[in-house]
């Protein structure tokens, strides 16, 4: 039984502070027992943070929720007032700090270096008082499966260390993909905690992969143009300029994350459009700030650590220098997003206006390539420069939407509405039958990924009807949601279909766009015979053959139109988006 489910722990179990530094010092990591060479193993990992756990009052180590590898996802607490009781941090007004390690196991830099930044702020005599305004939860390792699944080799364009975990979880999801969509059962228990812990601040570990360069660290924010005011100006400019300064004052400059694959970085590049299917995208849906870590791939594994150890020191003293201008950010956006009625829920890159960005690099060159006798890009580390280059750094809006009272959601989709109750969205069942004057979405058009992408045939370009009606609406057939709620972002992009990653887009409303009833031919061809005398129905059926020639001579593409023309067709039902608005 875990020693310390989250309450305040009682006096008996503290210790003297000169005897708990000294202890905590002494806790020798596995990335420094392999001299740098290795990452810890999950079993490592965990054993360290126990071992962390009895050796300091301030640290709770806890199981929590379940993963597809079938062993649990574990959260670690630090607390310098030694109290691990959610709902007495939040009363205490703390800044809560979230740090996921191992989200990509091959990726294991964030792994090492937050039990480093454990023991080196634990073991500070000032901890008390330098942290005394921010509680930090670490998930040691979030793919757990992917942990388990060790090798050399996979990481082909990495510099160590000598073994790691795999890209993919126990289902071979990247999970980095699956924050709304959730098909993982690591998603769905990060969702319920991210829920219930609302954190300030969320930061992931990375490595990166593309172009070359001299930096070890790039990093990410939550985009600021898709951030709710005044969370946009704090995250563009003061975050940003405080890592900035903060790294570099470490002897570490770093620079946003390239996102260049296959061209080098001279002609400039763009900042990284963050989609709620990932992290950063998806904190933003719950005014949030998302910040990754980025180091380079082809740097040493130590080099890399040592890397994402100085971010975390610089992140954690931004956080103690700003904390009550964060808590006091995300309060006025969430009045603000209280207010807020027209959303954007898709962007994208703005070509027309760019920022000069001060760049170190290589000279990049192109060879044939003795393999394939194609042109390959090259880059040549004897050969640095150091300019301004263009970056791209804002996004412009693609689509909007209005945000309606409520949302009607049918209970028959129990994916979904799961997903919406992992966020906590505040929802109640229809309680008695009813007429209700609806919005509803006929989709007429769509495309589809040709391969699977993330256990999903992806939809995109979705394009609509959009009608009002009445519709008649059984008891306990549906939930109402409230769209003045905490989670009025999330329900918005996940909910409207023309958002990039709306449940519809995942495939989860597919049934609808299937027909159901048919028609035999020589059935329906006499009651045919009698709708084309309409003359409406003949001069649509005359428009839809001119513009699909292949219909001309396929009679049962005629009689399927004019079937759809008829009082047969399902049209309440087929292509019809099954979620209703209520304005």
């Amino acid at each position: 039984m875990n020693r310390c489910p989250f309450f305040i722990f009682l006096a008996a179990v503290c210790f003297a502070s000169c005897s708990h530094e000294q202890s905590v010092k002494s806790l020798l990591t596995p990335f420094e027992a392999s001299d740098s060479t290795q990452t810890a193993t999950y079993d490592e990992t965990i054993q360290w943070w126990r071992d962390l756990e009895k050796t300091s009052p301030y640290v709770c180590v806890r199981a929590f929720g379940d993963t597809d590898a079938g062993l649990p996802l574990h959260a670690i607490l630090i607390n310098s007032s030694r109290n691990f009781n959610l709902e007495t941090i939040q009363k205490n007004g703390k800044l809560k700090w979230l740090i996921n390690n191992g989200i990509h196991p091959g990726e294991p830099d964030g792994i090492d270096a937050s039990m480093l930044f454990a023991r080196e702020i634990l073991s500070d005599e000032e901890f008390k008082n330098t942290y005394n305004d921010i509680v930090i939860m670490i998930i040691p390792v979030y793919n757990v499966g992917g942990a388990l699944n060790r090798n050399c080799c996979s990481r082909a364009n990495q510099n160590g260390p000598e073994s790691y975990g795999f890209r993919g979880n126990a289902r071979n999801l990247d999970l980095n993909r699956d924050f709304t969509k959730a098909d993982s059962k690591n998603a769905q228990s990060f969702i319920e905690l991210f829920a219930t812990w609302n954190p300030d601040v969320y930061l992931e570990t990375h490595v990166s992969n593309g172009a070359d360069y001299p930096y070890t660290m790039t990093y990410l924010l939550s985009h600021p143009d898709k951030l709710t005011p005044p969370l946009d100006k704090y995250v563009g400019q003061t975050l940003s300029e405080s890592l900035l300064e903060k790294m570099k004052a470490r002897n570490d400059e770093m620079i946003p994350y390239v996102n260049l694959f296959g061209s080098p970085p001279d002609s400039g590049y763009s900042s990284f459009y963050d989609t709620p299917r990932y992290s950063a995208g998806y904190t933003a849906l719950h005014n949030s700030i998302g910040v990754l870590t980025e180091t380079h791939m082809l740097k040493p594994f130590k080099q890399r650590v040592e890397s994402t150890l100085n971010f975390l020191h610089a992140l954690g003293e931004t956080l103690i220098a700003d904390a009550a201008e964060i808590k006091e950010s995300r309060a006025k956006a969430d009045e603000f997003l209280a207010q807020q009625s027209e959303f954007v829920i898709d962007w994208e890159i703005d070509r027309s206006k760019s920022e000069k960005l001060h760049f170190n690099g290589y000279r990049a060159y192109y060879d044939t390539s003795s393999v394939t006798g194609e042109l390959q890009l090259y880059y040549d580390r004897s050969a640095p420069w150091e300019k301004q280059i263009d970056y791209w750094a804002h996004l412009k809006p693609l689509k909007k939407v209005t945000a309606p009272s409520y949302y009607l959601v049918p209970a028959a989709w129990n994916e979904v509405v799961h997903r919406l109750t992992l966020n906590h969205v505040e929802m109640t069942l229809l309680p008695e039958d009813t007429t209700l004057m609806v919005t509803s979405y006929k989709i007429s058009d769509y495309k589809t990924s040709p391969q699977p992408y993330e256990s999903h045939y992806y939809h995109y370009d979705v394009s609509m009807e959009v009608s009002t009606e009445d519709v008649k609406l059984l008891k306990n057939s549906y939930y109402i949601i409230p769209a003045q709620q905490r989670a009025k972002r999330l329900l918005v992009e996940m909910l409207e279909p023309q958002a990039p990653d709306a449940y519809f887009n995942w495939n989860f409303y597919d049934e609808i766009l299937q027909q159901k009833e048919w028609f035999s031919s020589y059935v329906f061809d006499p009651e045919a015979s009698q709708l084309v005398k309409n003359e409406v129905i003949a001069a649509k059926l005359n428009v839809y053959v001119d513009a699909d020639t292949a219909s001309r001579d396929n009679a049962r593409s005629k009689l399927a139109f004019l079937y759809e023309q008829s009082t047969h067709y399902e049209r309440n039902r087929h292509m019809i988006y099954p979620v209703f608005r209520i304005e």
